[in-house]
């Protein structure tokens, strides 16, 4: 359970957000909203090119001769 000061924090917060906001031309408020979708969709993408490299990893199976001492 949150306290008390944390709610009316939270609620003000989306309060000064809104208001600040409530300046913003609807243009510039879709184009942040654009760029922040790109934004996410590049660290996916990275994201998704490791994950990638590290799967190839895996299935690099080397192969190493061990002979015996005599």
């Amino acid at each position: 359970m949150q306290a008390r000061w944390v709610e009316h924090l939270i609620k003000a917060w989306d309060t000064f957000l809104e208001d600040i906001f409530s300046f913003v031309p609807e243009d510039t408020k879709k184009h942040l909203k654009n760029a922040k979708k790109e934004i996410l969709l590049a660290f996916k993408s990275a994201l998704e090119e490791k994950i990638k490299d590290l799967e190839e990893e895996k299935k690099e199976v080397k192969k190493i001769k061990v002979e015996k001492e005599k």
